[in-house]
């Protein structure tokens, strides 16, 4: 079953700039909270794909992830 998710600042990813990084803070379907940092150059695109690939691996949905940044 695909789910659509839409993250936004109270339920999931807030993408935060640092000097070379990039930090997502976004919550599972199975409701675990995460804080994942990304390279500087990772592209939006990427940072969805890798946060759906996690939360399939994690809990099982696979998911369309969506970043309001």
């Amino acid at each position: 079953m695909k789910k659509k998710i839409l993250f936004c600042a109270m339920m999931g990813i807030s993408i935060m700039a640092f000097a070379r990084t990039l930090q997502a803070v976004w919550t599972s379907t199975c409701g675990v909270k995460h804080y994942t940092t990304f390279p500087e150059n990772y592209t939006y695109q990427q940072m969805q794909n890798w946060i759906a690939a996690a939360n399939l691996v994690e809990c099982g949905d696979e998911i369309d992830v969506i970043i309001n940044p």
